[in-house]
Parts: C-alpha cells; structure tokens; sequence
C-alpha cells in the first residue's frame, strides 16, 4: 500500500501495515536479535530508547540474513526493471546484512504518514531512507520481535528496488518471515 495513503499522490511511497491480531509479549522466539553483534547502522534519531531499539531489531535482522534460506529472499522478488534484487544487491558489493549498514534510518514522527496506526516503517522504491515511525515500530518490537525484524527486511527489499501491490505488503513480510525463520 502506498506510504501515505493515495496511490495518486505518493506512489513511491511504501509501508508496512501490521495484522490487528495482538500477541502476548515475549510470543516469539526472539534469538535472531540476540545473536548478531550490532553494526554500524545509519541512525538518525534523536530518542535513544528509540535509537536503541532500531539496533536490537537491525542486529536480529542481520543475523536472519546470514542464513542462506534467509538470503534466499533476494531471488525471490524483482525491481521494476525485472531484475532480480540479488543482482542489484551485488552491485553495492555488500552481503545482505552488510547491506543494512548502506541504509539511512530517519525518525518519521514528525511525518503525518507516521501519524496512520500500523506504521512500522516506509521506504521510498530505490531509496536507501527508511522512515522509522517511532511509536508502532518500538511497540512492536517488544511484543512481535521476529514481525518487526521481517518488517526491517522488508523495507530493506525496496530500498534495492521492489515495488508493491503486487505483490502486497503483507505478502513481502509474510515471506520474509517464512524465508527467515529460526
């Protein structure tokens, strides 16, 4: 779904739109996020906690794409131009979690996009932005941790080029989260 909300008007704009169901917290396996040692991610947040918990969460995404089923996610999709992300991948000569080093985190709050409940993040198709919505993305790592590190690959896939609908945001995490587990 366009960031946003009309297609017309913010066509490049993409988000991740999280399912209503609630999960107790602590619901998911939550070793991914342990395991990698953190990187040197591009954030630009002023809140700390916020901050923080962009890196738990970018440090469990980077440990699921270490997995070769989990890479396996860049054959999975194509650019607009019908290349696979694979190829656009290898062209930054970076692996798939160095690649999360080459992306720039924005604080989106003061972004009204932001302001839409189920936000988690939005990148522009091609951009390497990724706009953090604070409140839904921390709220979410806390209660769906494996959700929130798929959501960061996600957004990761269209920062090397893949566009949406179709297929659909949910579609993208949800194979992500298949291709990524545990």
């Amino acid at each position: 779904m366009p960031f946003g909300g009309s297609p017309r008007l913010t066509a490049p704009f993409l988000s991740i739109f999280l399912l209503t169901a609630a999960r107790p917290a602590g619901a998911e396996d939550a070793t991914a996020r342990t395991t990698a040692p953190t990187q040197a991610y591009a954030i630009h947040i002023a809140s700390e906690s916020t901050a923080r918990t962009l890196r738990e969460v970018l440090d469990g995404a980077a440990a699921r794409l270490k997995a070769p089923e989990c890479r396996g996610i860049l054959d999975d999709f194509r650019d607009g131009a019908g290349h696979p992300l694979r190829a656009r991948l290898e062209a930054t000569g970076e692996s798939p979690e160095g690649y999360l080093d080459l992306i720039v985190f924005y604080d989106g709050a003061g972004n009204v996009r932001c302001h839409r409940k189920g936000i988690l993040a939005a990148a522009a198709v091609g951009s390497r932005a990724v706009y953090i919505c604070p409140e839904e993305f921390v709220t979410m790592a806390h209660r769906r941790p494996r959700w929130t590190e798929a959501t960061l690959i996600h957004e990761a896939l269209h920062t090397l080029g893949l566009g949406e609908n179709p297929p659909s945001s949910t579609e993208i995490t949800e194979r992500v989260i298949r291709r990524c587990q545990p």
